[in-house]
């Protein structure tokens, strides 16, 4: 008698993405004013000499297109919540990255938080790494690792679900959202060019009845 196996999977992890149609030339010049007047910025999960992470923005004197693009932000994620939860949403902070060449983030995540995400402001032309990382939790990234499930067959199509780190490939105008206890980092920027994106957490509402 031949046996009929079917698959299912176990927890698997929504994310969201939405494309929107801000204006990414003033959003730039904002993000680089930004900079201007907070060359200091602070050191989180960036690495590498010409990364910069903005302090959180609380003031927005002079960005209209970014107070635009958290309007836009606020409305999305909270759409995106209310699909299957109730309650609203607060945001948290935000800040702007960016990421010159040899500049990268390393894998973190964002405690405390319900969702986090990432708004691509400008993507080198050419782009070389820099690419959005997802990683599976780390306890399970090894144990689905060759060492303890064994080598993958020779002409095997690898699926999403094989992989210990999924990729984004970043494209301006893009957002991504995911819930922030997901580990995620950014690729080493091998261009020339700048990488800018804006991030950003919010927590749930708890006034709600």
């Amino acid at each position: 008698m031949k046996v009929q196996i079917k698959s299912g999977f176990l927890f698997p992890t929504q994310f969201w993405t939405a494309e929107l149609n801000e204006n990414i030339e003033r959003l730039q010049n904002e993000a680089c004013l930004i900079r201007k007047n907070d060359n200091d910025g602070v050191r989180k999960s960036n690495a590498g000499f010409e990364g910069y992470h903005s302090k959180d923005i609380l003031d927005f004197n002079n960005l209209p297109g970014t107070k635009q693009l958290l309007n836009q932000i606020i409305n999305t994620v909270n759409a995106i919540h209310r699909i299957s939860r109730q309650g609203d949403l607060q945001l948290t902070n935000f800040w702007i990255n960016i990421s010159g060449k040899g500049s990268s983030n390393t894998p973190h995540t964002h405690s405390g938080m319900t969702y986090s995400g990432v708004f691509f402001i400008k993507v080198p032309k050419e782009m070389k790494g820099g690419r959005f990382l997802f990683y599976r939790n780390f306890n399970e990234a090894d144990f689905i690792s060759t060492e303890y499930m064994g080598r993958f067959k020779d002409g095997y199509q690898l699926q999403g679900y094989d992989y210990p780190i999924n990729t984004i490939l970043p494209k301006e105008n893009m957002l991504v959202v995911f819930p922030a206890w997901v580990p995620h980092a950014v690729e080493i920027n091998l261009s020339d060019e700048e990488r800018i994106s804006l991030s950003f957490n919010f927590k749930l509402n708890r006034s709600f009845p």
